[in-house]
């Protein structure tokens, strides 16, 4: 098993990570019509999609850390198909159920979402629906997942030094068109965009993550203080309203994670590896596809005043904890040890990747 004590620190974030995009879908409006607001937390709100961002890049890292030289044979390959199996579709079927009561069938167009293929193409003229919007990012992660045994194995047969140069053509290739920034190529700054699936235009987020992990693996570390990496990514997130700030989320993402890594016995590490913290961590894979539908329900049930809305958020603390540690995790040591897969303890929360 692979050090704990890195991958404790790195699931906190994602709980920060996570909330921010929960509030930019369900508060970021509001904030930016309201006076009562600070400037600077409206321009974060409003930043708070990048949260994916990181998501990608963290991913990739995770991934290639706790699976590097892992998927080399079938049976490698497929204990990996079932890990990640168990580890994402259980909470995604059933938040995406959770949605039926807040959405149209619209026929065959419903069908590619239960298959995580429902944003590999976008165009509306298919009639493809995602009905609980956040999933999103789970069908991309799909296509990283079916691309990473291959990537896995050619990144770590490369030299060091070309690694590094592969994670650095990565960024500006994402600098340059943009990529990170956008759920459609429909919207970036090239025609030929429109053209490329979002998950290959995602990619390279996922692949710097792996370039990161498998540099930290060799050594090559970079011992910038990650508190304060997280300090100029916060405050530039809040004074910034750049719509195309996602490559700079990418280039933070990674070394925010490198630092991290490579210091994880700092003090802001340790701080990060609270036991709540990390629960709260694990938990924010349900926070994430919990939020559609706790804010749907809330709305129609309830009512759209703003007092009322504001509940959402301590509910679906709540609930995304309940679901990760009555649901989640039960339901993924079933499905490991129904292939007879060595199931992992509750209690060690490791590898978290959305």
């Amino acid at each position: 098993m692979r050090d704990r004590n890195l991958i404790q620190p790195l699931t906190s974030i994602r709980f920060f990570a996570a909330f921010t995009v929960v509030l930019y879908h369900s508060g970021a409006s509001f904030a930016s019509k309201s006076a009562h607001f600070p400037m600077f937390l409206k321009t974060l709100l409003m930043n708070g999609y990048s949260g994916v961002t990181f998501f990608f890049v963290l991913s990739g890292f995770i991934l290639q850390y706790t699976h590097r030289g892992r998927v080399a044979t079938g049976a490698q390959v497929k204990k990996f198909a079932v890990a990640r199996f168990a580890r994402i579709y259980p909470v995604y079927f059933l938040t995406v159920a959770l949605m039926l009561p807040f959405v149209t069938i619209s026929g065959w167009g419903d069908i590619p979402q239960f298959f995580l293929l429902h944003w590999w193409v976008q165009d509306s003229s298919l009639g493809i629906t995602c009905w609980n919007m956040p999933s999103w990012t789970l069908s991309v992660e799909f296509f990283f997942y079916l691309c990473f045994p291959m990537l896995s194995r050619g990144i770590e047969y490369m030299p060091t030094k070309a690694v590094a140069a592969c994670a650095i053509c990565l960024l500006a290739f994402a600098i340059i068109t943009e990529s990170s920034t956008f759920i459609s190529g429909d919207l970036g700054p090239f025609v030929w965009m429109k053209w490329v699936p979002a998950p290959i235009l995602r990619l390279p987020e996922f692949v710097i993550g792996i370039c990161v992990a498998e540099l930290h693996t060799r050594g090559a570390m970079i011992r910038l203080p990650a508190w304060l990496v997280a300090l100029v990514l916060v405050l530039v997130l809040c004074l910034t309203g750049d719509p195309h700030i996602g490559p700079f989320v990418t280039v933070m993402s990674a070394l925010l994670i490198a630092s991290v890594s490579a210091n994880r016995e700092s003090r802001f590490a340790r701080v990060l590896s609270l036991r709540w913290l990390v629960v709260m961590g694990g938990a924010s894979y349900s926070l994430y596809l919990l939020h559609q539908p706790v804010h749907f329900a809330i709305k129609t049930w309830i009512g759209a005043d703003k007092t009322i809305i504001a509940i959402q958020y301590p509910v679906l603390l709540v609930l995304s904890v309940v679901m990760f540690l009555g649901y989640e995790e039960p339901m993924r040591e079933w499905i490991r040890s129904r292939v007879r897969m060595k199931p992992s303890a509750i209690k060690e929360v490791t590898d978290r990747s959305l």
